[in-house]
């Protein structure tokens, strides 16, 4: 059966809930079979979940910078540059039609297949909930007719957080351990809605905790249907869920290309350029393959826009004894060979360091090939290579790794991290999470729960609270260290707080490697080779022997953090000032406030122009 989209007439939101979704297609027909789920259910993968290009686009956080900022960082966001057309909801109505639908009289195929929808309800609704708060909850689909639907007001975010959390126990139960025909981790499953439950439920609980008694979440405790929701609510629902994951996966170990003599000092890196999602630590993955002719392109993507790491971020990596790099004498003038030495080894497999390898072996001595630090991919100096791979997947569009969008890592952080916030982690507790991450590198674990604060820690995470507040902190070093450039960034902030942090001015512009004064106007050996690695300069440039590419004149753009020395920086000079009345939620939509007759209210802060 050849299923054809019906056309979209209008842009609101509605209008596609409303309308029928396939001109040939009939549910009393339709549904029936395994072929006939699959084949409708397949669409929720690609409409749903997120694709490596939007990870690619997604730059707004503090660990990082790129070729360009991000709305949110510049404060160009507005309720005109928003909308909710007709493919925002379209994943929304196919959902809750097929379960209005299926009549697949096979119990074990229905459920798999309702279990999936429900997964991919909450998935869906969890993207709006942490970019709007307060959004419309639609578990039905709605009649052309049924104008109280359509001119619906938000939902209070806790229902809708609540709502997402019912749909993922129902997806636990009924979706199997494993599909029939899965090899890998391509299917959502128990372990996936378990997986998702601790992530939601992490970021409702943290973002009600922090923001409780604002104007984003005015009272922290509320009931729905019989169920008192809160903080302390969430953050056991997300500690319950990542907790039934304990120790029922692995994390990946191997070092199958051999680019370093010990896995540790290769896995870590190893994983996130796998062809295949390996089926330890990997929970959902998304495939892509020569063979089904579906490929990405992150890598170019991350090449091409310069994505690089921050100095603060180098900052939270640990130095390879397990103590923080302050302890360091001189730490804050590190130049870039020797801030990579002796550290956390995850610091040189996400972050170009000196001898850095490719992914590539010389043809003719079969060694992977070194790769010189190039200013033609990176702003700062800390090029970031997670997800590079070898050059066949260089340019648009030729890249067929597997991308993983939930692993066994950010579970042990969820249960972590949702301990410590109820203030009841325990070195029980660590040994399981935090320790188990920190032994696939060999960096030292945990032996008691941290009660002295890290003061560095304290100044990036001012807002940070709780009685186990050391442990919160040190919790979010390994959260930013294992999980950088995946996503996750920008929302943890949001919901810690600490959004003025995604702002340049914030940070002072993304600051990069160190330079001292006497470094300027001369050629540097960045990484101590005997060869001319950078060159920056003032006014007329003189003799250099570094590459065209790393030839700099300071005030172009760039800058150095103390005018004449510090930290090599390129966005000083963007100046938005944080809305911490504001810009924690994005503004709805004015288009849709005018056309449900001002149903949807807008959200703090936001001025869209209208009466209502």
């Amino acid at each position: 059966m050849v299923l054809v989209t019906a056309a979209l007439t209008l842009s609101s939101c509605e209008d596609f809930l409303t309308k029928a979704p396939e001109t040939t297609l009939s549910p009393a027909t339709f549904f029936s079979s395994d072929a006939e789920l699959e084949l409708w259910t397949n669409k929720f993968y690609n409409d749903i979940l997120p694709s490596p290009s939007s990870l690619a686009e997604l730059n707004a956080d503090d660990n990082g910078s790129s070729s360009s900022l991000s709305g949110i960082q510049k404060g160009t966001l507005t309720p005109s540059s928003k909308s909710w057309d007709a493919d925002t909801w379209k994943p929304l109505r196919n959902i809750n039609y097929m379960l209005e639908n299926n009549k697949c009289t096979d119990p074990a195929i229905r459920n798999r297949y309702d279990g999936t929808a429900y997964f991919f309800r909450a998935w869906f609704y969890y993207h709006k909930l942490r970019q709007y708060g307060d959004i419309p909850w639609y578990d039905h689909v709605i009649a052309p007719t049924a104008t109280e639907d359509l001119n619906k007001p938000r939902d209070p975010r806790g229902y809708v957080a609540l709502k997402i959390m019912q749909d993922l126990d129902k997806a636990y139960q009924l979706l199997p351990a494993k599909w029939p025909t899965d090899t890998a981790r391509y299917h959502v499953s128990k372990d996936a809605a378990l997986a998702l439950k601790s992530r939601v439920a992490l970021f409702e609980g943290t973002f009600r905790k922090y923001h409780a008694g604002t104007p984003f979440v005015p009272q922290d405790e509320q009931t729905f249907e019989g169920t008192t929701i809160s903080s302390e609510y969430f953050l056991r629902q997300a500690a319950d869920a990542a907790g039934k994951l304990l120790g029922t996966h692995k994390l990946y170990t191997g070092n199958a290309r051999k680019m370093a003599e010990k896995a540790t000092d290769a896995s870590y890196r190893e994983f996130f350029i796998l062809e295949d999602a390996e089926t330890d630590e990997t929970i959902l993955s998304r495939r892509y393959s020569v063979d089904i002719k579906v490929r990405h392109g992150l890598q170019f993507d991350f090449k091409n826009q310069r994505r690089c790491a921050s100095a603060r971020l180098v900052n939270h990596y640990l130095q390879a004894d397990g103590t923080p790099i302050q302890d360091r004498a001189g730490w804050e003038t590190l130049g870039y060979y020797d801030v990579f030495q002796n550290r956390d080894p995850r610091m040189a497999q996400t972050l170009h360091g000196p001898g850095f390898r490719k992914v590539d072996k010389d043809a003719a001595t079969g060694q992977y090939v070194l790769e010189p630090l190039s200013w033609e991919y990176n702003f700062n100096g800390y090029r970031i290579i997670k997800y590079i791979s070898d050059l066949s997947h260089d340019t648009a569009t030729t890249s067929t790794t597997d991308f993983p969008l939930i692993r066994y890592a950010e579970v042990l952080l969820n249960y972590a991290e949702a301990k410590a916030e109820l203030g009841e982690l325990t070195a029980d507790d660590l040994s399981k999470t935090i320790n188990v991450i920190r032994a696939r590198v060999g960096m030292p674990g945990l032996d008691a729960v941290p009660t002295t604060e890290d003061a560095l820690l304290s100044q990036y995470y001012p807002h940070a609270k709780g009685a186990q507040k050391a442990a919160i902190l040190e919790v979010r070093r390994e959260r930013a260290v294992e999980l950088i450039a995946e996503g996750f960034r920008q929302w943890d902030l949001l919901r810690w707080g600490e959004g003025a942090s995604l702002t340049p001015k914030a940070t002072g512009g993304f600051q990069g490697i160190y330079i001292a004064a006497d470094e300027v106007g001369k050629d540097i050996d960045l990484d101590k080779d005997g060869k001319a690695d950078l060159y920056l300069y003032t006014g007329t440039k003189g003799s250099t022997k570094a590459p065209s590419s790393n030839q700099i004149k300071l005030g172009d753009g760039y800058t150095l953090s103390n005018g004449t020395s510090g930290y090599l920086t390129y966005w000083a000079a963007e100046d938005y000032v944080w809305n911490e009345g504001r810009d924690y939620l994005w503004p709805i939509p004015a288009d849709q406030r005018t056309i449900t007759g001002f149903a949807l209210s807008q959200n703090p802060g936001w001025d869209d122009g209208l009466s209502q």
